[in-house]
């Protein structure tokens, strides 16, 4: 069996909402069995705070879910929390599901670099610096027009982060950065750096999605991008549409810097009140058709092999990829 990595996960969200409800073992219950059918070996699992939790509860919000994570894995003897690339090898040799901590949309630390600090202890591996909104670090790519003064890059808050994080040893994710930040971080940090779940904007103009000249310049940095499969950044709901991204990101960068990032996230649609769920654009959390979650996730390499592509090809965009990335960047 292939080696599966998915690099981008909002199921912590749904973790915390579930054991806060009453619920118990929902990671062994609820999510496990899925990633086991679909043969995900390793998912970055992503600390993020809808708007309703910002900016004062983000800290809060994020330290709960790592929390959840951390006691839910106590539970699960089949499943490991990653600090290092050799708990990603001994979870391969014992046959247990690897989770990385990341963090999508930096709100929590605010403007305090000794947070992140306290987070990398925690176990955060992955920064992605923002979600689709400002913070204090940089501007993201907006889901769809909004008012707002003049757009910019990195802070000088921003850069400071990026360089404690890579001085820790933090993966750098560039997904939902607007252009002006992916620059400003393409000139100023070391690669190799990721786009967890971006897909090509040559597929779908669309502001999430990545330029050609962006794809090469984080491939030709030895990054990896990933396919995210939300029907709102894939440009339709078939699936595809989604491998036609996929051909582009391999056919722009190269087969040895694609791999996946689905973002399976519908079910967080459940958890919005009514004014949030208006603000979610049209498609906006839906996976297109027949590749829903995790357990379809299985179908990808036969898909991929029926569209010519080789079995080595196959294992670096299911996986291998991404985790070349962790070892470079944490070390053997």
């Amino acid at each position: 069996m292939p080696y599966v990595v998915d690099a981008h996960s909002d199921m912590l969200n749904d973790l915390l909402a579930r054991i806060q409800a009453g619920e118990r073992d929902v990671l062994k219950n609820r999510w496990l069995p899925g990633m086991r059918e679909g043969g995900i070996n390793l998912r970055v699992t992503a600390l993020y705070s809808d708007p309703v939790w910002l900016p004062e509860m983000a800290l809060c919000r994020s330290l709960d879910m790592a929390a959840v994570l951390v006691e839910e894995l106590d539970g699960c003897p089949e499943a490991v929390l990653c600090k290092s690339y050799g708990d990603i090898l001994q979870a391969e040799q014992e046959d247990k599901i690897g989770f990385i901590l990341g963090m999508e949309g930096a709100e929590p630390l605010g403007t305090d670099l000794h947070l992140l600090r306290i987070f990398y202890e925690l176990g955060l591996r992955v920064l992605g610096l923002t979600h689709a909104r400002r913070n204090a670090l940089a501007d993201g790519a907006p889901f769809f027009p909004v008012r707002s003064g003049r757009v910019g890059g990195l802070s000088h808050v921003g850069l400071a982060m990026v360089e404690k994080a890579q001085e820790l040893g933090i993966v750098i994710d560039l997904s939902h950065l607007n252009e002006k930040g992916f620059w400003d971080v393409l000139d100023l940090a070391r690669p190799p750096l990721i786009a967890s779940h971006s897909n090509a904007r040559a597929v779908h103009d669309h502001p999430r999605n990545l330029t050609d000249e962006q794809i090469r310049a984080l491939a030709d940095g030895g990054g990896v991008m990933g396919l995210n499969v939300d029907r709102f950044i894939v440009g339709g709901a078939d699936l595809e549409k989604a491998y036609a991204h996929l051909d582009h990101l391999v056919k722009v960068g190269g087969e040895e810097h694609v791999g996946l990032g689905p973002d399976f996230c519908d079910y967080l649609l459940d958890l919005l009140s009514p004014v949030e769920r208006a603000q979610v654009p049209e498609g906006g959390g839906l996976p297109v058709k027949d590749l829903e979650g995790d357990r379809d996730m299985a179908r990808i390499a036969g898909d991929l092999g029926k569209r010519g592509y080789k079995p080595r090809t196959i294992e670096l965009i299911l996986g291998r990829n991404f985790r070349q990335i962790f070892k470079e960047v944490w070390g053997d």
